[in-house]
């Protein structure tokens, strides 16, 4: 991770989405999340750097206002924390301009959008305010894809600076389950693996036995193979 944060100064991303980290998956453990998010705030902070965790605010108006169910109660559990050695070192926060001070690192955990209002506009004044600052923002596991509603907030009309905005956030860590459908995120059918500067590594899983199975190295990419590029490896 320091490595990327030294080599891109502003936008860093996190994705790893095994079941229980994934926001978007029945079995999602906010537990397993936010240990995942301490464990980034220590190595940010080892050299004495101040670190923001954020989680997004409740948004909306009127009978749209809230959260998104995996992020309710976020805040409170992670204030609770034991946060160790690190414990002064660590602020909380939420997602928006005005959350940029004294701090070097913001951590957003899992930032989506909801229905009737999006979070790509906080996120946004965010990043220009970090960048004004010299600072960074890294995001773990955002679910930044479009909702659609009935007055239209994430329609046609700013849809390509909402998806250039996600995109613009540097790959540092990438492990993602492959599946046959992602629909019904079922049956397995490998992983995919990126560390900063390395190649993109495709993973076929192997049923080794009733209870056992490994994953094997099968192909890699220069860039992030999607679509008919998976599933040709998948169908040999």
């Amino acid at each position: 991770m320091q490595t990327a944060i030294q080599k891109n100064q502003h936008r860093i991303q996190l994705r790893v989405t095994i079941p229980e980290t994934n926001p978007q998956m029945d079995v999602y453990r906010i537990g397993t999340l936010l240990e995942l998010a301490r464990e980034m705030a220590t190595a940010l902070a080892q050299d004495g750097d101040h670190v923001k965790v954020c989680v997004q605010q409740s948004m909306g108006q009127g009978v749209f206002q809230g959260l998104p169910l995996s992020l309710s109660g976020v805040r409170r559990i992670m204030e609770a924390m034991d946060w160790g050695d690190i414990a002064d070192f660590v602020h909380f926060g939420q997602v928006g301009a005005d959350q940029v001070d004294k701090c070097r690192y913001y951590v957003l955990i899992a930032p989506q959008n909801v229905v009737g209002t999006t979070i790509m506009t906080n996120l946004g004044d965010m990043v220009h305010a970090a960048e004004d600052q010299d600072k960074t923002l890294v995001l773990l596991n955002p679910v930044l894809k479009d909702i659609p509603s009935a007055d239209a907030v994430m329609g046609i009309r700013g849809r390509k600076e909402r998806v250039a905005l996600t995109n613009s956030f540097q790959a540092a860590y990438h492990f993602r389950l492959l599946y046959m459908s992602s629909a019904m995120m079922y049956p397995i059918m490998g992983a995919l693996r990126h560390c900063y500067d390395g190649p993109w590594e495709v993973y076929k899983r192997v049923q080794l036995g009733k209870k056992e199975e490994e994953y094997r190295l099968v192909a890699t990419f220069d860039e992030e193979p999607v679509g008919a590029k998976l599933t040709k490896i998948f169908l040999k």
